[in-house]
């Protein structure tokens, strides 16, 4: 029999580490993750397993979302197989179209000092979310869904017009935080848990944003640089964040992506899409013939301008005194990662963005992580990767 002390013993081994179930919804595939999360000390996080699985074309939303529950369904049946027993958590990150973002500055001013607390800005976060609910509830008014909130995640807090790390309990007459607010339909989150617990019972469910997951890994990474863009290059969609000093100031998207690409060059070529994937292949390795080379170089000039008009006209829709930086932390699958790299290096669009200066690209490839996190599993997904940084970043706030 154990006395008490063997019993709070025990205990503290215990909880010195939990397993999570990561999963990486977005939308060219979903991924999986078992991770070992250290409680204590200064360790970081161990990919154990992980698995992915590709995911359709884009239909329609309503057909998009039940394959996306279904290939989930499959993720979460293989990383199962994998013997690694239930989690005791389960982090389910998104990636458009499954959510949205915003950042909101939360301002508030007094003629009389008063002291900062947590409740203080708790109405008017309220009121953001109510607002940013009602902006875009047509987006998904097809479903008959309303939305719900996953995170909302402060990023900075000004009092008296000075940043502060530390705010709470202090006095002032005005303050101001910088928030990201995401929100997803609420019948996709119900049929994402619904989906985890055939195979998960009763074990806790979160979400997270793929723009956040990305903002929280790089600004730990790479503290040199305090403004920056966030570009992520998904299955059917291009996901943009602006980060100036150090803040996530604006997210927008444009229906641009993987899929996007190489269906471009399919309906160019008439050919399908292994093809387009081969003939992209041997063009990067630069072993393509040069009848087949003289083909497919006009076609990507086209996708090059097609993809930049776009980005061009996400970018316009930003305040005019918000300055774009020329620091790119790219994500992307690896067979497109390079191509749009050297889009972005070279891109004549960007140098007048920029005060004609050359945009720098570093691409999030995994093998950077590993001092971050740690990865057993052989593969380095960077998507998983980052999810697991951006974890235990919140879990020490």
């Amino acid at each position: 029999m154990y006395d008490i002390i063997d019993i709070m013993g025990l205990f503290s081994v215990l909880k010195k580490e939990k397993i999570v179930a990561i999963f990486d919804i977005g939308s060219g595939s979903v991924g999986g993750a078992i991770v070992r999360v250290p409680l204590t000390g200064n360790s970081i996080p161990t990919i154990i397993k992980s698995v992915r699985t590709e995911l359709k074309p884009y239909r329609n939303f309503n057909s998009y979302m039940k394959d996306m529950v279904s290939i989930l369904g499959t993720t979460v049946n293989s990383l199962y197989n994998k013997k690694m027993g239930a989690p005791d958590e389960i982090v389910c990150v998104l990636a458009s179209p499954w959510y949205l973002s915003e950042t909101r500055a939360i301002k508030m001013s007094k003629e009389k000092s008063f002291v900062f607390t947590k409740n203080l800005p708790s109405e008017l976060i309220k009121k953001e979310i109510l607002n940013l609910g009602e902006l875009h509830k047509e987006k998904y008014s097809k479903l008959g869904s309303s939305l719900e909130m996953i995170e909302h995640y402060t990023m900075s807090v000004s009092l008296n017009g000075y940043p502060t790390l530390e705010p709470l309990g202090k006095k002032c007459k005005s303050f101001e935080m910088d928030m990201i607010i995401s929100l997803s339909p609420k019948e996709c989150l119900d049929k994402i848990r619904e989906t985890l617990s055939k195979t998960f019972h009763h074990i806790d469910v979160s979400f997270s944003s793929f723009t956040l997951d990305t903002y929280l890994a790089v600004r730990d990474k790479y503290i040199a640089h305090d403004s920056y863009l966030l570009i992520d290059i998904s299955g059917e969609i291009t996901d943009v964040g602006i980060v100036i000093k150090g803040v996530l100031k604006s997210v927008i998207s444009f229906p641009f992506g993987k899929k996007t690409f190489f269906n471009l060059i399919c309906t160019k070529l008439d050919i399908e899409q292994r093809d387009a994937e081969e003939f992209f292949k041997l063009y990067n390795d630069n072993t393509l013939s040069d009848e087949f080379k003289n083909k497919i170089i006009p076609i990507l000039k086209t996708i090059e301008d097609s993809w930049s008009e776009s980005f061009m006209e996400g970018i316009s829709t930003l305040p005019h005194t918000l300055m774009i930086p020329n620091t790119v932390f790219l994500t992307a699958d690896n067979d497109i990662k390079k191509w749009f790299a050297e889009v972005l290096c070279k891109g004549e669009f960007f140098k007048t963005m920029t005060s004609q200066h050359p945009c720098i690209v570093t691409t999030l490839d995994g093998p950077e992580f590993l001092n971050m996190c740690d990865n057993k599993n052989g593969v380095c997904d960077p998507f998983l990767m980052i999810e697991a940084i951006a974890m235990m970043r919140k879990m020490k706030i």
